[in-house]
Formats: C-alpha cells, sequence, structure tokens
C-alpha cells in the first residue's frame, strides 16, 4: 500500500504539466488565470453586498426600537382602558340611581345631594386619569363618537343631529372608551 502512494505522486525525475488539468481525452484545458483585478471587483462586490445588508439590518433595529418604544407608551397610556370601562358601569349605576330617586323622591333633597356628590367625585377621578365625557348635546351624530340606537323625526330638529343621550360616552386620551349611545333625527 505503501508503495501505490509513492506512485501517485510523480517522483523528482518526472515532469509535470501545469498548462491545466487533462480531461477525458487526455487534452489539457486551458483555462485562463483569473486576474487580479476580477478578483478585487468580486470582492468588492461582495463588500457592497455586505456592507448593504448591514446598513439594512441597523436600520431594521432602529424601527424596531422604536416600535417597541412606542408599544410601551402605548401600554402606559391605554393599559387602564378595562379597568376604565368597568368604573364606567359604576357610574352607570350612579346616574340612574339619581334618575330614579328624582322620579320616586323627588322630595329627599339630602339623599339626592349625596348621589350628585357621588357622581361629581366619580367624574373627577375619571377626568384625572384622563377619561372625559363625549359631547352629545346639539352635536350632529358621528359615528366615531356616537352609536345610534333609535332614530325618530323631530319637526324642529335637522335631519343626523342627536336629539338624546340614551347613555353617556366617554374618552381616553384620544380614544372611544365607549361610544355615546344616542336617539339621531331622521
Amino acid at each position: 500500500m505503501e508503495e501505490e502512494r509513492r506512485n501517485d505522486f510523480p517522483r523528482d525525475d518526472e515532469t509535470i504539466d501545469e498548462s491545466g488539468p487533462a480531461t477525458e481525452s487526455g487534452e489539457v484545458s486551458s483555462m485562463p488565470a483569473s486576474e487580479p483585478g476580477d478578483e478585487q471587483q468580486s470582492l468588492m462586490a461582495q463588500l457592497e453586498e455586505i456592507k448593504d445588508k448591514y446598513l439594512r439590518t441597523l436600520a431594521e433595529m432602529d424601527n424596531m426600537k422604536k416600535r417597541m418604544q412606542r408599544d410601551k407608551q402605548d401600554i402606559i397610556k391605554y393599559g387602564t382602558e378595562k379597568l376604565l370601562r368597568d368604573f364606567l358601569l359604576v357610574y352607570d349605576a350612579i346616574e340612574k340611581s339619581i334618575s330614579t330617586a328624582l322620579e320616586l323622591h323627588p322630595d329627599d333633597e339630602n339623599f339626592i345631594q349625596g348621589l350628585r356628590m357621588t357622581e361629581k367625585l366619580m367624574l373627577e377621578t375619571l377626568k384625572r386619569n384622563s377619561v372625559e365625557p363625549i359631547e352629545t348635546e346639539n352635536m350632529p351624530f358621528d359615528p366615531n363618537y356616537h352609536e345610534a340606537m333609535l332614530q325618530v323625526t323631530k319637526e324642529n330638529m335637522v335631519k343626523g343631529m342627536v336629539v338624546d343621550e340614551i347613555e353617556k360616552g366617554f374618552m381616553v386620551h384620544d380614544r372611544v372608551l365607549r361610544p355615546a349611545r344616542v336617539t339621531v333625527s331622521g
């Protein structure tokens, strides 16, 4: 086996043809040697491609960082929406209690005054948390802020105006927390 390996390598007295590898027919192919300029251009193209990928990755990372920062700010700004919606149910109960007390016990001013103070406290608490009521009185119907529950015909009302508020709507910052449920003139 040792001898076979030795036979694979040329001996010192043999000449080696350096013109190129032989083909199956025994001819020597003559491939032109690559010029240093071609190799340099190829490396420069690869460098430009890598540089482009690097810059795109940097830009993508920067965009992702900005998006994550914006998402974080939104979570801080709007993270309490569910809790605030639950508080609106309490506000609705207070508002309903006031209207019921006015109907059933109009003479009990202390009780009604206590309910109104509770309503005021609730609205102030909501306001401290950037929650504001949506205006409906003498306003044109806007589906972004109002939810039409009924359409009524009134002689002295312009078509498409809010006639009555059934349930108060609220905004948190610049978002609708709950649309105002209203009656619209038709």
